[in-house]
């Protein structure tokens, strides 16, 4: 998700309508860029903590396993080596890190982590996962996560105020058509 220019008009429309989402239930877009900018400036990253907790101005997130630095470096290189076409975490079997990387999103797999505010007032806050396992040799990073733990802020105000261009000319098999 990191790389926006990637998806597709309609991929970036039900992100974003699942942000907003997400934002409104901690306080709107304003509090959710608040707490990816906390993230983003917690060194080292605050994954590694020992605690698998981490305070921000209106509440605390939390997860439930303690990620080793190890494991955040290599998560962080496949993240690298994902490709449009293929989103998947996990290595071929022939792959010379395959063991490691399995390990990796083993211990990993059943990362959830959850967002919760210090009042009523500012949200209620919500619940993730880390990765979406959909087999034994397919396992996704969840966008959400991808967002909060990893891209620029930047990219995360792009995708929040994201706005379909109407009257795009694009070519059709030679011929040119107006899109709506």
């Amino acid at each position: 998700m990191c790389r926006l220019h990637l998806l597709s008009d309609s991929e970036k429309i039900a992100l974003q309508a699942q942000l907003l989402t997400l934002a409104n239930s901690i306080g709107g877009k304003n509090a959710f860029l608040k707490l990816i900018e906390t993230i983003r400036k917690t060194t080292p990253n605050p994954l590694i903590s020992k605690t698998s907790l981490l305070r921000f101005p209106k509440g605390l997130v939390r997860w439930n396993k303690t990620i080793h630095r190890d494991n955040l470096t290599l998560l962080s290189t496949q993240m690298n080596n994902r490709t449009q076409e293929n989103q998947n975490l996990m290595v071929s079997k022939e792959h010379k890190n395959y063991k490691a990387i399995s390990n990796m999103l083993r211990a990993l797999g059943s990362l959830t982590f959850s967002i919760t505010m210090h009042t009523e007032e500012e949200g209620d806050g919500f619940n993730g996962k880390g990765f979406d396992i959909i087999d034994a040799e397919t396992t996704n990073l969840n966008p959400i996560f991808e967002i909060l733990f990893f891209c620029p802020v930047n990219i995360t105000k792009k995708l929040l105020n994201f706005t379909v261009k109407e009257g795009v000319i694009t070519e059709n098999d030679g011929e040119d058509e107006i899109q709506e």
